[in-house]
């Protein structure tokens, strides 16, 4: 009786603010339901909301103070939308900031009903909480005790609870959880901030210990978004690959997976030294164009992806000359450049002197929007132009992505014909980031980056060519890579293997990771960086759907190897 008594519009407000604050929380516990999720994970966030909101005398002021958590709300929602499951990541707080704006354009007008649905949520909330700070109506003293009372001993009960059975606030508890991971993305965006300091001292000590005996030029490929399965190199029934399956001498591995899906923090595992295991070298130690620097070759970074301040942009600034293909473009009258205008770089770079040379090319690949990726002239599979992301739309998408592949093709095949008619003691390794999602199974995931690595991000390809002039002067490292082709590994050989090509030495080289070197040994397990930085393995949150593809894959594998052999 006495609550009834008490009951206004102010107090009608803190019920439905309240209710607005788990929505995200009612959406996680219905996505995995058990009841105890129920009690940790609705029950216990509903009541802290009650008694917090209950603090002032109008509940629309606590609203308003609690704004930027309501954006991540809004964030939250976003986000289970393109992943249907999961909370933000660190990786996806750190994307938003990091994203250029033709990126995030192209991706925006694909999300459009999830902001739709924020704005359904969200904005009646904001309005009404503008009319509780404005009206001369208060809760009442009583009601603001009994519901402060009442709600906080019952939120610190189910806290017990929860403690007591092991629940850890930082990790399973939203929005605890995303709290934890945006301030763990701020001191990672801070270390990457701070690495030009934190590396400063660092050394290789590289020696160049095998020569040639004339130019030596050795090229890294820095593919985007292309996963193994869409080339037709590893057996994919569309003509992806055209040009490249025609080169004789191609090496092209076959079981390679990526230590993360996400290009933020792939791209610097495969440039640097570090992998899952040591993700702290990340920040104190250099990359491998310092590591040539010091062997006294000259280097080349020519990139046609947008520069940060992330650790991709602190690396590839450690070459001698940099060059940003993008710097100038006018996004108004054109959506960045197409890979093919990395060729006229590389030719520079190739011709510029007769010093030895390392070149790294940071393509635009197959990143969405795949229509942007290639000229409309070059768009083999059709129909390929798709209106949204959407189930309907599946077939367009998949041609638009194999187009973006093929095009690709067309790039590599042209750097490698450059090296070749310059008759130089030559290599190439490309290899992509990571891999994508299409839509492949019932989940219907797209894009990457999501909050459970799947199997499509994670196998990628990766391919060595040599030169004929590298053939003849280094024939057993050639016939080393050749063995090892079908050996299952990931994304830490390529540091290694480069350097063992290329002939340097360095107490920071590891032969065994090396896929030209005598002392090869495949590794028994493969990781992911986790988005906390810990190692993980790399199936860890594979469902059946990535298993069936893995066993798809393999199989499809196994079949050409005993067809070749």
């Amino acid at each position: 009786m006495r609550m009834r008594l008490h009951w206004n519009r102010q107090a009608t407000y803190l019920l439905l603010f309240a209710i607005s604050w788990v929505i995200p929380n009612m959406a996680l516990v219905c996505i995995h339901f058990t009841w105890f999720k129920l009690i940790y994970n609705l029950l216990f966030p509903f009541a802290l909301a009650v008694a917090l909101i209950s603090v002032f005398r109008k509940p629309g002021i606590m609203m308003l103070l609690m704004l930027p958590m309501l954006i991540i709300h809004a964030y939250e929602i976003v986000f289970l939308y393109l992943f249907r499951e999961g909370v933000i990541t660190t990786d996806m707080f750190l994307n938003t900031v990091t994203t250029d704006v033709e990126e995030s354009t192209e991706l925006l007008g694909n999300i459009m009903p999830s902001i739709v649905i924020v704005c359904v949520l969200y904005l009646p909330i904001l309005t009404l909480s503008i009319i509780s700070c404005c009206m001369k109506m208060r809760l009442h003293a009583g009601f603001r005790r009994i519901s402060s009372l009442y709600s906080g001993v019952f939120s610190l009960l189910l806290l017990g609870i929860v403690l007591a059975a092991g629940i850890r606030l930082d990790k399973q508890v939203y929005p605890f959880n995303v709290m934890y991971n945006l301030n763990f993305a701020i001191d990672k965006w801070y270390r990457e901030k701070h690495y030009p300091i934190t590396s400063a001292g660092f050394r290789f000590e590289a020696v160049k210990q095998e020569n040639a005996g004339q130019r030596e030029v050795y090229v890294l490929v820095l593919g985007e978004s292309a996963r193994a399965m869409s080339w037709s190199l590893y057996g994919y029934q569309q003509a992806t690959n055209p040009t490249l399956q025609e080169i004789p001498g191609l090496i092209p591995f076959s079981d390679i997976t990526s230590e993360s899906n996400a290009t933020q923090k792939s791209v610097p595992l495969i440039l640097s030294p570090a992998d899952a295991s040591t993700a702290g070298w990340l920040y104190t130690r250099k990359s491998i164009l310092s590591l040539f620097n010091e062997a006294g070759f000259r280097t080349w970074f020519i990139t046609n992806q947008v520069a940060n301040q992330q650790l991709i942009g602190f690396y590839s600034r450690e070459a001698e000359k940099w060059v940003d293909i993008n710097r100038g473009t006018n996004k108004k009258k054109a959506i960045g450049q197409y890979d093919a205008n990395l060729l006229p770089h590389l030719k520079e770079a190739l011709d510029a002197d007769s010093a030895d040379a390392f070149i790294v090319l940071h393509m635009h690949g197959s990143h969405f929007k795949y229509t942007n990726r290639y000229p409309a002239d070059r768009g083999h599979f059709q129909p390929d132009h798709p209106l949204a992301i959407k189930i309907a739309n599946k077939e367009e998408l998949i041609n638009a992505y194999d187009n973006s592949i093929r095009y690709s093709d067309s790039i590599l095949t042209k750097v490698l014909q450059l090296l070749e008619e310059r008759h130089l003691c030559a290599s190439v390794l490309y290899v992509s980031d990571h891999g994508e999602n299409l839509m492949d199974d019932d989940r219907h995931l797209f894009l990457h980056s999501t909050p459970f690595p799947t199997f499509y991000e994670l196998r990628i390809p990766l391919f060595l060519w040599f030169s004929s002039a590298y053939k003849k002067i280094f024939p057993e490292k050639v016939a080393r890579a050749e063995t090892w082709r079908y050996t299952p590994a990931d994304t830490r050989i390529v540091f290694h293997t480069l350097a063992e090509i290329a002939g340097i030495h360095s107490p920071y080289i590891i032969t065994k990771q090396s896929v030209v070197s005598a002392g090869f040994e495949p590794e028994i397990s493969r990781n992911i960086l986790g988005d906390h930085e810990e190692p993980e393995e790399y199936t860890r949150y594979f469902k059946i759907q990535d298993y069936e593809a893995l066993q798809r894959e393999d199989s499809l594998l196994s079949v050409r190897r005993h067809a070749k052999d």
